[in-house]
């Protein structure tokens, strides 16, 4: 009872990350990435498409330089602007699977 139904997603999302921390499974800079975006005042290269807002442009270039499974979006964004635009467009693209490996 002292949990009410909308915080219980929240507090599992907690539990999740804690026991993952104490595993040592837990990527620090991607979590501060998931929860902040892209926070630094660095001016980045101009972004390729008119379609991609200078905040997402700037969250995709932050996430390439994490590296690991992000190494190559910026390279895979230019590479194949079509699929990802074909996901863009869509009304619910968070329901569908990244184009490419993601």
């Amino acid at each position: 009872m002292g949990i009410f139904e909308i915080h219980k997603l929240m507090f599992s999302f907690q539990m999740t990350t804690m026991i993952m921390d104490g595993e040592e499974e837990l990527n620090r800079e991607e979590l501060d990435f998931f929860l902040k975006g892209n926070t630094s005042l660095d001016a980045i290269e101009s972004k390729p498409f008119k379609w991609i807002s200078v905040n997402g442009w700037k969250d995709a270039v932050r996430l390439n330089e994490l590296g690991g499974t992000w190494a190559t979006l910026v390279e895979d964004l230019r590479d194949h602007e079509k699929q990802w635009k074909a996901w863009y467009d869509q009304t619910a693209p968070e329901e569908s699977e990244l184009p490419g490996k993601y």
